[in-house]
């Protein structure tokens, strides 16, 4: 036993001198034989308070010990805060032993974990109080405590000592609520409804001493907030009544009891507010009809013993308070001004289930419903819906903003899903500064959550901005989104297939170039032969990864890219499979079976050419810039026709047409959101109906009255500029571009595009495409981006703008109607 003994402190010892730093050798001076924490703790200069107070009530001989010790010793700063003088050496001792945790092996900083371990100091019935550390970023203990640089994890023979900058005192129940961040809103309840002094007790001759408190969490504070509002109105804590606020608070809290969960079992607790609660096990009934339930137990104060739970208890008075005066969602949307929304309710005859199922809506607002109207075709109000047919296809867009049960916001996860009563789902976007809701049809604007947890006497409401629309109804509801016609090559870079310039190797589509067929007088590639059996047919091929355009630009970054591909079949496919390959010689050899017809039971034809959109993140390739032996496509499967023509196998972002995604929105300097202009006669505006992302935007809607200069949108700041210096005088390597939906076509003067270096180049650039082409420049309803390369702007050098910046318009006597947006700098 002895050996053993031995044996671990020269472990010990050794280990804390290979993980000590030099700095902290200035703290601790280092001497030719191992130390106890005592001695550590008397030979520092900075801790002789503390070395003090420890020789005074006898605790420096503990520490002494060969007991295994953490102790979280406060510098002599840290007393500067804390008078220990006046206590008598039973509370000194106490104070001290809430510094000292008992442990089988020296607790180092690096294993820490967010949680609660147990002092020697006690508390009521001398159960020993907790301790809470917190190490979500830098490690803190209690709420007040952190760790002093190049004084910590200091090994001695019998421990370790952690140097803090404050005085541990004994947590109150209070104390700990203030310390763990999950109950934060209790820790704010408390404080608006005055009752911190009276929960910090800490007098065994009060009569109140000691406390139960029954800690709601901050998910159960969301829940009573959004019941609050539901009856009521009140939006935050600081709306509830403080009278109503303090008994609620005082209905969590027993007096004259230290009662631990195992004893609370079976019980019926009398509170301070004067109600009565039971519990059974960790389900703790209160006067309203969801019971809560222990989560968190027995974390141990100096006045008392908290326990956390899942719910905001109710007394019988405020529950039937809330209970008479919550509105159900059909009520409560009704109050919320949600007409459009429960006139569609109604229509469909959901208004009863809206009424009494327990569900969460998804609510459009009015100016919801307005902008669905001018981006869809088949219908203009909701009284076009009139058939048997059209009736089924509002319930199921109805449906498909429900769900059931209540979820709260608190409860969603950024790129987690929602289901819906429509069976679609709906994916949560939490990256930005509001939720955002993604539907199913993923060339829509996504729904931002405009006001969530509105609450309801059967659920929850979140209003939003915008109408969800699944994939499945686009073409019920008639939305144009560029499936069954050709879209244009994006980047002709990221083609790597056109049997022009980048031709297959071996294959059997062989290159023709017939002016009936071709898509832009060019060659494609061309299919015209029988499979004559089930076995491998290659169609086109190529091995070599210098060959494989796009491939390093697109990379592992799947989810901003598609393979697309130009098709137009002449005689329909109803068999088999096209096998697509890309191959990693030392990785992933990754197939994908394209068979539309399998999948649909009917033949695949086009009218005409149509372009194919393929996700690449289905296509089981991690990451392309690795592929380096053969990528192509090939036959299988059946002994049929094929009759096809092909071109433009390529990479290319989503969608087809439409404005060009952001690549780097720091790059933005003018999009009427954060980054305004200052003067000029293009003003804010975000009209459901024409915004390109669901923000603000540029609107001009005004007669020039002349062909003199009108300013657009103007600044004059460098330090507002962004990308300017990004760009620089990299001018081959960035494009401008702009974001413009004309709501009147362009026919006539020019924009006068300015950037001003007030002590070098001051530079204009005519932006006038109608004087160009001869034709009126009109985005036919629709947001385009136009895009112009920094090398013809005729600026040397944008970091070295310092002027005026922006747009203005010249030259004719027009109408000007059109919103702009996200006027940026792109790398190319």
């Amino acid at each position: 036993m002895k050996v053993s003994k031995i044996l671990y402190i020269t472990l010990l010892f050794g280990l804390t001198c290979f993980f000590s730093c030099k700095d902290d050798d200035d703290m601790f001076r280092s001497s030719s034989s191992p130390k106890n924490i005592s001695e550590l703790i008397l030979e520092s200069p900075n801790l002789s308070i503390l070395s003090g107070a420890l020789a005074q009530v006898g605790l420096d001989s503990t520490l002494s010990s060969t007991t295994t010790y953490t102790v979280f010793a406060p510098n002599n700063s840290a007393f500067g805060d804390s008078d220990i003088t006046s206590l008598t050496d039973e509370v000194l001792e106490n104070v001290l032993l809430n510094h000292v945790l008992s442990t089988v092996t020296a607790d180092y900083t690096g294993a820490m974990e967010t949680g609660y371990l147990t002092t020697l100091a006690t508390g009521p019935d001398d159960n020993n109080i907790s301790f809470f550390t917190n190490a979500e970023s830098d490690l803190v203990f209690n709420g007040v405590a952190s760790l002093v640089d190049n004084a910590f994890d200091l090994g001695a023979t019998n421990g370790i000592i952690h140097t803090v900058d404050a005085v541990l005192m004994p947590p109150t129940v209070v104390d700990h609520v203030m310390a763990n961040p999950d109950y934060s809103s209790l820790a704010s309840a408390i404080e608006i409804a005055g009752l911190s002094e009276t929960l910090s007790i800490s007098d065994p001759a009060n009569e109140n001493y000691p406390y139960t408190l029954f800690a709601p969490n901050n998910t159960a504070f969301e829940a009573l907030m959004a019941q609050v509002n539901g009856a009521f109105g009140w939006a935050s804590l600081t709306d509830i009544p403080v009278e109503v606020l303090q008994q609620i608070l005082l209905y969590h809290v027993v007096s004259g009891a230290n009662t631990l969960a195992a004893d609370a079992d079976g019980s019926t607790q009398t509170s301070m507010q004067g109600d009565s609660f039971s519990i059974s096990g960790t389900v703790v009934d209160d006067a309203s009809y969801n019971n809560g339930e222990i989560v968190l137990a027995d974390i141990q104060g100096i006045n008392g013993v908290v326990h956390g739970v899942n719910k905001v208890l109710l007394p019988e008075e405020v529950f039937q308070s809330i209970l008479s005066a919550t509105l159900n969602i059909v009520e409560r949307s009704n109050d919320r001004g949600f007409t459009t929304f429960l006139e569609a309710v109604e229509k469909v005859g959901l208004t009863n289930n809206l009424s009494t199922d327990e569900l969460t809506a998804f609510a459009p607002n009015n100016d919801a419903f307005v902008g669905l109207f001018a981006a869809i075709n088949n219908f203009e109000s909701l009284a076009d819906f009139d058939t048997p047919e059209e009736l089924s296809t509002l319930t199921d867009l109805i449906n498909y903003h429900l769900h059931a049960g209540s979820l709260m916001a608190s409860q969603l996860t950024d790129g987690g899903t929602i289901s819906t009563l429509y069976g679609d789902d709906i994916t949560a976007d939490l990256s930005g500064e509001n939720a955002r809701l993604l539907p199913s049809f993923g060339d829509a604007i996504p729904s931002t959550i405009s006001m969530a947890n509105i609450g309801a006497n059967n659920g929850v409401i979140h209003e939003i901005n915008r109408v969800l629309i699944p994939e499945a109804l686009l073409s019920a509801l008639g939305i144009e989104t560029g499936e069954g016609g050709l879209c244009p090559v994006g980047d002709p870079s990221m083609v790597f297939f056109d049997w022009d310039a980048n031709g297959p190797w071996w294959g059997n589509v062989v290159t023709e170039n017939m002016a009936a067929l071709s898509i832009d007088g060019s060659s494609y590639g061309r299919a015209n032969f029988q499979t004559g059996g089930t076995g491998w047919q290659d169609l086109f091929w190529r091995n070599d990864a210098g060959t494989f355009n796009g491939a390093a630009a697109v990379g592992s970054n799947l989810s901003n890219y598609s393979l697309k591909f130009d098709l137009n079949v002449i005689e329909p496919m109803t068999d088999g499979m096209v096998r697509i390959r890309f191959n990693d010689a030392d990785g992933v050899d990754a197939f994908y079976d394209w068979a539309p017809w399998n999948d649909t039971g009917e033949p695949f034809t086009t009218d005409g050419w149509e372009t194919i959109e393929i996700p690449l993140s289905v296509l089981g390739v991690p990451d392309f810039s690795l592929v380096d032996a053969e990528f192509g496509m090939a036959f299988e499967g059946a002994d049929v026709l094929l009759n096809f023509a092909i071109d433009n196998v390529r990479f290319d972002t989503p969608g087809c047409g439409g404005p060009d995604p952001i690549d780097d929105t720091s790059l933005v300097f003018f999009d009427w959101d954060a980054n305004g202009p200052w003067w000029g006669n293009v003003v804010a505006e975000n009209d459901v109906s024409l915004s390109l992302d669901g923000s603000a935007y540029g609107r001009a809607n005004f007669q020039t009255g002349g062909d003199g200069w009108q300013d657009l949108f103007w600044r004059n700041d460098a330090g507002t500029f962004n990308g300017a210096s990004t760009v620089g005088s990299n001018l081959s390597g960035y494009v401008l571009k702009f974001d413009i939906n004309t709501l009147e076509p362009l026919t006539a003067g020019m924009f006068r595009i300015r950037f001003n270096d007030s002590d070098g180049v001051d530079a204009f650039y005519d932006w006038a495409p109608w004087n160009d082409t001869g034709e009126a420049f009109d985005t036919e309803g629709g947001w385009t981006t136009v895009s112009i390369p920094c090398s013809i702007l005729g600026v040397p050098d944008f970091s070295l703008v310092d002027a005026e910046f922006g747009m203005a318009f010249e030259g004719a006597d027009v109408l000007l109607n059109f919103a702009i947006d996200n006027v940026r700098f792109e790398a190319l």
